[in-house]
């Protein structure tokens, strides 16, 4: 859900900003206008806002990112105070946002992930974390598997994201654009994308709890794939970048959690 547009706004309207499931506005209040967010995303919004302001001040700082709850109405993100009511008021501002909460850094180290297929399937991972294909500088996994392979979820969460209607494949990273995914958010903050699914393949959609294990769609090679693979990421979102995690999975008969090497065979028992 990403925006990253400068909006400039030289004269009040009631509805400032408006996309998606998010939306930025204000009302009027005795001392001058309260800037307000509506979030009907099932996860935080962080939005990064430079107000310029002539005769304004604002309570609630400047230059700063706002983190809007999810599903949340009539988020103050800031009141603009006017200083002088004898002289006129004027404002504008750029903005960014996209999901998370950008501030976060803090989240569970030590949870113990399902592996991201079924009970007594066994699959090589084809790159690991930092790898040398299309990881470099990245935590992410790459599960080499057929097209039509079940997914399952490796945590709870609640989706907040899904493309699936995509069926172009490249290897050339401009195709990543055409990338088919499943995201998910965590209750610690963090997100997982389950990426290359194939064209109709979810089988979940925006606003669903999903549990560990829980089957949510099919492998393929969609977007900017090698082959056929399930791409498995775990990251903070930020404004404009994403903070990728390396995480630990239960493998064998679950009973112990690693963390997966590249070129290493693994099988889900549990």
């Amino acid at each position: 859900m990403k925006n990253l547009t400068p909006l400039f706004f030289y004269f009040f309207s009631v509805i400032l900003f408006a996309q998606d499931n998010f939306r930025l506005y204000y009302e009027e209040t005795e001392t001058g206008f309260r800037v307000l967010a509506d979030n009907d995303e099932y996860s935080p919004v962080s939005t990064e806002m430079n107000f310029r302001l002539e005769n304004l001040s604002s309570t609630n700082g400047n230059n700063k990112v706002y983190v809007v709850p999810a599903r949340t109405k009539k988020y103050v993100i800031t009141q603009l105070d006017v200083i002088d009511r004898k002289k006129r008021v004027k404002f504008g501002y750029e903005s960014s946002f996209n999901h998370g909460d950008h501030h976060l850094n803090k989240y569970d180290k030590d949870f113990k992930y399902y592996l991201p297929f079924e009970k007594g399937a066994t699959f090589w991972l084809s790159q690991g974390y930092n790898g040398a294909i299309s990881h470099k500088n990245e935590n992410a996994l790459d599960f080499k598997m057929p097209i039509g392979t079940k997914i399952y979820a490796a945590r709870d969460g609640v989706v907040v994201d899904v493309e699936e209607s995509f069926s172009k494949s490249c290897t050339d990273p401009g195709c990543a654009k055409h990338n088919n995914f499943i995201l998910m958010y965590h209750n610690d903050g963090t997100f997982a994308e389950y990426t290359h699914i194939k064209k109709d393949g979810a089988k979940v959609k925006i606003g669903d709890q999903i549990k560990m294990g829980q089957f949510i769609g099919y492998s393929g090679n969609v977007g900017w794939a090698t082959g056929p693979h399930l791409h498995f990421i775990v990251f903070l979102q930020r404004i404009k970048d994403r903070v990728t995690l390396k995480t630990k999975f239960l493998t064998g008969n679950g009973k112990k959690a690693v963390q997966l090497l590249e070129k290493q065979e693994y099988t889900r028992l549990y």
